[in-house]
């Protein structure tokens, strides 16, 4: 079997030949994924950039001219920027912890959205009502979680708690005040 060239294989994977398209795959991966992980500094999240940037290549496949660059070239272009919003969205956490873990009594802690905001509506109202029940430590962690998107992992470093403890008030306090709702 003779050997094809990127783009014969992005161009068949663009026709949605996912033999060719597994072949690009093989062939760029590992430099991709060098480059990424150089950026990153971590593996794992490496990992999961190159998946989303393959996915999109693939999804995006029938739009790359082979005249405007090298199939690896645009690989390169779309991981890359997969790994920049990555870091933004990393650095974004790193402040949010950081700012949480300033914080000294509730009346110091403001959620991003707030909650005038949320719906006006019944469930709105309701939410409003159930987070108003919760004391601050755990109105805290449920706001981290649900308004600023941060891990249990996070949320215990911001909050200087055991991840247990977190994972437990959440679950507890989303259980009992929502239920209700």
């Amino acid at each position: 079997m003779t050997s094809r060239d990127d783009a014969t294989l992005f161009q068949a994977g663009a026709l949605r030949d996912e033999a060719a398209f597994g072949e690009l795959y093989d062939r760029l991966s590992r430099p991709v994924f060098s480059l990424v992980v150089r950026v990153l500094h971590s593996r794992a999240e490496a990992e999961e950039v190159l998946q989303e940037a393959f996915w999109q290549v693939w999804e995006r496949a029938p739009d790359f001219r082979v005249e405007l660059g090298s199939p690896f070239s645009w690989v390169v272009t779309i991981a890359g920027r997969k790994a920049s919003d990555r870091l933004r969205a990393n650095s974004r956490h790193t402040r949010r912890i950081e700012e949480a873990q300033g914080l000294r009594n509730d009346d110091d802690f403001i959620a991003p959205v707030a909650p005038e905001s949320l719906a006006a509506d019944e469930r709105g109202e309701a939410v409003r009502a159930a987070l108003a029940k919760l004391n601050p430590e755990e109105r805290r962690a449920i706001a981290l979680a649900f308004f600023d998107g941060l891990t249990h992992d996070e949320i215990a470093l911001a909050l200087r708690a055991p991840v247990g403890t977190i994972k437990a008030r959440a679950w507890k306090q989303c259980r009992e005040a929502f239920s209700a709702a």
